[in-house]
């Protein structure tokens, strides 16, 4: 398994904890404090262009505080981490604030690796004239409650992103192992003469090289997020216990594989994050929920992320983990008589009303009489997300392989970091667009 740092808090540890305990005593206009969320945020940016590579930095820090009412959810939030910031911020709601009289020690710089700066120029040589932009982004966060607080820990990452008639972008843990060999693939011209196939065409749809975690990711992750499930905007609304899908399917949310891009060790709302099983044996076995999709749902929190200070946490996926089978990819490909096999997507999008789901196919082929014909051209598959779930053949692939292409995941126009794992998966029927 990757390792990574741990990283430091944005603040002293012991003046976070004698925050936490001065807020036990904050009230203010009738609602009750919820948490105060620090957090600083580094973005270095390679931007390569005609040969040439200028560095860029970015660095932010800003806090926000939430109270609760019966009625309502508040949140202030502005820049800045210092004691007077922190102190005009909770003034904003609170009637009384006694913030600890030590002023924190500062944080170290939150600094590149040295090694970063030489990678990315190895990096932007092998891209070669076309426009590109090569970054790392690294974060370290807290979430302040009245009974304690946590340190919110993810891994730094780098992204890749290409322009050009077919932008193209990866998103991987910054060290990862593998991290050249996707490189390589990211890399890869597109085919000659790639093949079309006809639109209104249903077929039989291989999912290899990991991207049935982009499936999964729409289909199953998404729509068990708390906030849709509470608004029946989701499928999956009321089936907790229903068999959704082949029984030979387990699905887990895994935040503690930092070896995936969407990992933390506790979620924005300062709970610990664990695996939660979504899919056992075909079943829907829970929900993805923050603290309030908890208190609504039953199900446990640990879900709540914020695409930045200024934002509130909402229910978002962490790592959607698909578990091996037993059967190899070349026993699936070779008993296809007409099909195609997917090995890159470029994105997906699902419709919690009409459940519609739509992939964006990059790379793939036919196949004929269990051999690979011909490339496949850029198109687009569509079916309904239960219909999918149901057509899923029960033989899974006994080969998990890390998606660098999920990236990041918009969820009401917000971005956040994910990532998957998933095995060959053979789904028995798909539409053309």
């Amino acid at each position: 398994m990757h390792q990574v740092p741990r990283p430091e808090t944005p603040l002293d540890p012991k003046w976070l904890q004698l925050l936490s305990e001065r807020c036990s005593d904050l009230r203010g206009g009738g609602a009750r404090f919820e948490d105060l969320y620090l957090e600083q945020r580094l973005e270095v940016r390679a931007v390569a262009s005609d040969n040439d590579l200028q560095i860029e930095s970015c660095r932010l820090e800003g806090a926000a505080a939430r109270w609760r009412s019966p009625s309502r959810t508040v949140l202030h939030a502005r820049t800045g981490l210092s004691t007077s910031a922190i102190g005009e911020l909770l003034g904003r709601q609170a009637d009384r604030v006694a913030l600890p009289p030590s002023r924190p020690l500062p944080a170290p710089e939150i600094d590149p690796p040295r090694r970063w700066l030489e990678w990315a120029r190895e990096v932007a040589c092998r891209l070669g004239p076309a426009p590109s932009v090569i970054r790392y982004l690294s974060r370290r966060a807290a979430v302040v409650r009245s009974d304690g607080w946590a340190r919110v820990a993810s891994p730094p990452l780098v992204r890749v992103e290409q322009s050009g008639d077919r932008p193209t972008a990866l998103l991987a843990v910054w060290g990862h192992p593998q991290l050249g060999h996707w490189l390589t693939e990211f890399l890869e011209p597109p085919p000659v003469k790639p093949w079309e196939p006809s639109p209104g065409s249903q077929l039989p749809v291989l999912f290899t090289a990991g991207t049935a975690g982009i499936l999964m990711h729409e289909l199953v992750g998404h729509m068990a997020e708390s906030d849709l499930v509470v608004a029946a905007a989701s499928p999956l609304a009321g089936m907790k216990g229903a068999t959704i899908t082949t029984s030979t399917l387990d699905i887990i949310d895994d935040p503690t594989r930092i070896d995936l891009a969407g990992a933390f060790d506790h979620d924005d709302e300062g709970i610990e994050g664990k695996p939660v099983h979504l899919v056992v044996a075909g079943r829907l076995q829970n929900y993805l929920c923050d603290r309030e999709g908890g208190r609504r749902l039953g199900d446990e929190p640990g879900r709540g992320r914020r695409a930045g200070w200024s934002r509130p946490p909402i229910t978002r996926q962490s790592n959607l983990v698909i578990a091996p089978g037993k059967f190899l990819p070349e026993e699936l490909e070779g008993d296809l008589d007409h099909a195609l096999v997917v090995t890159r997507i470029g994105g997906a999008t699902v419709d919690p009303v009409s459940s519609r789901t739509v992939l964006r196919v990059e790379r793939g082929w036919e196949v004929r009489h269990g051999r690979r014909r011909r490339p496949l051209a850029p198109c687009e598959l569509t079916g309904g997300a239960l219909e999918i779930l149901a057509r899923i053949d029960s033989r899974i692939g006994s080969d998990p392989t890390a998606d660098w292409r999920l990236g990041w995941c918009v969820k009401d126009g917000l971005p956040l970091a994910t990532g998957s794992e998933a095995p060959t998966l053979l789904v028995e029927r798909l539409e053309v667009l």
